[in-house]
Order: C-alpha cells, then sequence, then structure tokens
C-alpha cells in the first residue's frame, strides 16, 4: 500500500456480484447516485476510479482520431444516415 492508499471500509460482494460503497467514502469523495466509475485492475487488486466525461472538444477529437485511423468516410456514413432517416418516417 502506498501513501496515498488508505483502507476506507472493508465490503462485501453479494450473490449478484454488486458492492455498496459505504455512505463515508461516498461523501469524501464527492461520488453521487447514478455516476459512472471506472473499474480497474492491478497486480490482482480491483481499483474504482471517478469517471470523467470528455468536454466536447475530447469527444470530437477522439471521434476525429477514430474517423481517421479506420479510413471511415464521414459523407458517405451521413448520406446513408439521412437516407435511412427519410425510410423510416
Amino acid at each position: 500500500m502506498t501513501e496515498q492508499e488508505q483502507i476506507e471500509d472493508v465490503i462485501k460482494v453479494s450473490s449478484k456480484g454488486q458492492i455498496v460503497i459505504p455512505r463515508e467514502t461516498r461523501k469524501k469523495l464527492g461520488v453521487k447516485g447514478g455516476e459512472k466509475l471506472l473499474v480497474l485492475t492491478r497486480n490482482g487488486d480491483i481499483l474504482l476510479r471517478k469517471a470523467k466525461e470528455p468536454s466536447i472538444e475530447e469527444a470530437g477529437e477522439r471521434i476525429d482520431r477514430l474517423i481517421r485511423a479506420e479510413g471511415i468516410a464521414v459523407d458517405k456514413l451521413v448520406a446513408e444516415a439521412v437516407e435511412w432517416a427519410r425510410k423510416t418516417k
């Protein structure tokens, strides 16, 4: 365990694989109901981290990188989507 890590509490996994983050821990870290958490693994440990919502700029950059990497023809994709939308009316 590092200096930044500390044991907050001991919890049990339910038969459905669910866990409950203790109220005091949620309050201390500002975790609210419905908020998304990342589930990470490291050296056999399970870690939970608050998921940050990407900004519009970050999302756009990610999409742009994916489009370029995959060679997706955006104009063609948009035209197909418009055609599909017109057919479904």
